[in-house]
């Protein structure tokens, strides 16, 4: 009984003393808290929700109702100026929409690429999606190495060569609309313009015919299913967790599974038609092995940068394409007036000639800005993140 009251004692104790550890650390962090507003609120910025988690409450509840929180960023730089602050815990986040400083950032190693946002895109839940891909490459040297690599591939002497490519497949999406138009059906843009996209990355980059307006294939589906997972898990950490969740993170992990395993076989079928000395489509793939050849140190991990880059490719590649395209469409239906202009200098510069060459792309100014002003209204990445360790300025 002496024993057990011994024991009991110390343990109250043990416990008084935890207590009042974890009391003094708590109080350490709010001053350390504390110390962050001070340091930077004299940038200016919206009210906190809270003392600990800032603005996080607002961000969270807009994207639980599936908003934008890249509107509610426009709206405060509009409120509070180009440069504002935004608090979460003991993090500081500046944003920044000035194209003078926004320039300085991006252009400039000494601010490296934020650990926390493109780590994230690592793996998908727990299977390798983007790895250190050019899109993710935290290390300046290998992103620079990785660039290097891949600027053969997309010369404009080269791009040249592809123009009859691109004008086979929108040969087939006109196809595809004029069978829509005699049948009186309704055309599902976004998908037309997703299957033609994707045709053409496979093709010029990989040296595949999928021709997804005839045939089927599990890739629209799996890269779907990895967009929809990718945002998932870049918004909640704890979505993998739920048991309601297992079999959805079980179908992208199985399309990530799926676009990688695919991309090692093109790759090494690619590799060893080369080695053969057999004739090989000059598409952006056997640009890039016959580049990554003469690089010094090339080694087993640049093989698996390429099989990143071949994800890479197909999903930012075709994905960004098609939303532009698709949201510039849907635009051009809703101004005729700019549409008119549109199918004027259309009909001026390409007239009745059955393929656009690579020059009457230059001449389309007017198109180009449609194009240009669609990507202002519809971004296709509103906003990326970086590493600012000291002042700028």
């Amino acid at each position: 009984m002496a024993v057990f009251s011994l024991l009991l004692g110390l343990a109250a104790n043990a416990l008084i003393i935890l207590l009042v550890v974890l009391f003094i650390a708590f109080l350490g962090y709010c001053l350390f808290i504390k110390y962050i507003h001070m340091k930077y609120d004299h940038i200016p910025g919206p009210p906190r929700d809270s003392f600990f988690f800032g603005h996080s409450p607002t961000l969270l509840r807009i994207m639980k109702n599936d908003g934008m929180v890249h509107d509610r960023f426009l709206k405060w730089s509009e409120t509070y100026g180009p440069v504002y602050r935004l608090n979460g815990l003991h993090q500081v986040t500046i944003c920044v929409t000035c194209p003078e400083a926004t320039k300085e950032i991006l252009m400039s190693p000494k601010y490296r690429k934020d650990k926390f946002v493109y780590k994230r895109l690592f793996y998908l839940f727990g299977e390798r999606f983007f790895g250190n891909g050019l899109v993710t490459a935290l290390d300046h040297d290998m992103w620079y190495k990785q660039r290097r690599i891949m600027d053969p591939a997309f010369s404009s002497l080269y791009l040249r060569g592809l123009m009859g490519t691109f004008n086979e497949r929108a040969e087939k999406l006109m196809d595809a609309l004029e069978e829509a138009a005699d049948n009186n059906t309704k055309a599902n843009m976004l998908h037309l313009v997703n299957c033609v996209t994707l045709d053409v990355i496979a093709k010029v980059a990989f040296g595949m015919d999928l021709d997804l307006l005839k045939n089927s294939s599990p890739f629209p589906k799996a890269i779907e299913k990895v967009l929809k997972g990718m945002v998932i898990y870049a918004r909640d950490i704890f979505f993998q967790l739920n048991p309601k969740n297992r079999q959805f993170t079980k179908e992208v992990r199985e399309a990530c599974q799926l676009l990688r395993k695919t991309g090692a076989q093109v790759i090494h079928k690619r590799k060893t038609a080369m080695q053969n000395g057999e004739d090989v489509p000059k598409d952006i793939l056997t640009q890039i092995i016959k580049s990554a050849a003469t690089e010094e140190s090339m080694t087993q991990e640049d093989e698996e940068l390429m099989l990143d880059n071949f994800v890479t490719f197909f999903i930012a590649g075709q994905e960004t394409t098609a939303n532009q395209l698709s949201f510039c469409i849907m635009e051009l239906g809703r101004h005729p007036e700019i549409l008119e202009k549109v199918r004027k200098e259309v009909d001026e510069v390409i007239g009745m000639k059955q393929d656009i060459s690579y020059d009457d792309l230059g001449k389309l100014v007017y198109l180009s800005q449609v194009l240009k002003e669609t990507l202002r209204l519809y971004p296709t990445a509103p906003g990326t993140a970086r590493q600012i360790e000291e002042d700028m300025v």
